[in-house]
Order: C-alpha cells, then sequence, then structure tokens
C-alpha cells in the first residue's frame, strides 16, 4: 500500500512538472494536484495505522511483561 501510495505520489509531483514547464499539455494541473492529495493522504493514513500498530505492541508488552513480574513476585514470597 505505501508502494503505491508512493507511485501516485511520484506521479502526481511529475504531472505538476510536466504542467509548470509545458512538456504535457495534455496532462492538466488539475489531476496533478488531485494525484497529489491523494497520495499524500494515503501516506498520512498508512503512517498513522503503523503508529497505532506500534502502540498496541507496546501494551501488549508491558501486560506480558506485568503477568510475568507477578509471576516471579509471587514465586519469591
Amino acid at each position: 500500500m505505501a508502494l503505491w501510495a508512493m507511485v501516485v505520489f511520484l506521479l502526481g509531483v511529475l504531472a505538476l512538472l510536466f504542467n509548470l514547464f509545458n512538456i504535457f499539455e495534455w496532462f492538466t494541473p488539475f489531476w496533478a494536484v488531485i494525484l497529489m492529495a491523494i497520495a499524500f493522504a494515503m501516506l498520512t493514513r498508512i503512517a498513522q495505522k503503523e503508529k497505532e500498530a506500534e502502540k498496541e505492541k507496546l501494551v501488549e508488552k508491558i501486560m506480558e511483561l506485568e503477568a510475568k513480574l507477578s509471576k516471579y513476585e509471587g514465586k519469591k514470597t
């Protein structure tokens, strides 16, 4: 998904450059902006989901370590 978002973003940048330098006039700046906006939204959503997944993993690890700690504390007493 991140790879496709990067490809779409690069296509949008390429289209904008083509428009600025009047290389391909048929590829309008409207589509360049649309492509870049979609790609940017996809990239930010992916980054947000990755952060949420990291937080969930950390919470699970904390719970696992707390369970181990309580088990070891129970054995000592």
